[in-house]
């Protein structure tokens, strides 16, 4: 029986089978490349938002820190009524060329039900400035964009209320605007306007 040796690929058959695995390679790299390049283009794109709002915020704390350096600024000290929790301490910062007050609030834990109000006090009108929303800690800082007429502003109020809506009173005369909210609840903390 004559011997069987095993056959010799022809060379060009080598040089194609080689060329296929080249090509396959040259695909998975560069399907890998693609997959990355697709990745880091959403990452880029993710911190380029980042940076946009974190640029936003920092302008709009720009704005705000110019009420303290303001010639014109105006503090409050804040003093607790006999109704008031003797924790509670209260600051505000007004700046009356832009209208914009900042008050910071610590230790307002309101009792269950209840809400601290904040109000603007215009010769002896009051003005709801918004419900005092605190950490759990009873810590706020709280942003006013406008005070009112800084000229008859004379102080301002936090009123302990209970939580719930806030419905507009009816107006008196058809036509007219509807009278001013008062405090319904007592008044916790005054804060004088000085210099």
């Amino acid at each position: 029986m004559p011997e069987m040796r095993p056959q010799k690929p022809a060379p060009g058959a080598l040089i194609s089978y080689a060329g296929w695995v080249v090509a396959v390679a040259f695909l998975v790299v560069l399907l890998l490349a693609h997959s990355r390049a697709t990745r880091a283009k959403s990452e880029l794109s993710r911190v380029q938002g980042q940076v946009t709002g974190l640029t936003r915020d920092l302008a709009a704390e720009r704005r705000w820190s110019v009420i303290l350096s303001s010639p014109s600024m105006r503090t409050a000290n804040f003093t607790r009524t006999a109704d008031a929790d003797p924790g509670l301490r209260a600051r505000a910062v007004l700046d009356p060329g832009s209208r914009r007050a900042v008050l910071v609030f610590e230790n307002f834990k309101a009792p269950d039900g209840h809400v601290y109000e904040l109000w603007a006090l215009h010769g002896v009108t009051p003005a709801s400035l918004g419900r005092i929303r605190t950490d759990p800690g009873g810590s706020a800082v709280v942003r006013i964009e406008d005070v009112g007429d800084p000229g008859d502003l004379t102080a301002f109020t936090i009123s302990l209320e209970v939580d719930g809506p806030t419905a507009p009173l009816p107006s008196a005369v058809p036509g007219e605007a509807p009278p001013a909210r008062e405090p319904a609840g007592p008044i916790v903390m005054i804060g004088s306007l000085g210099g």
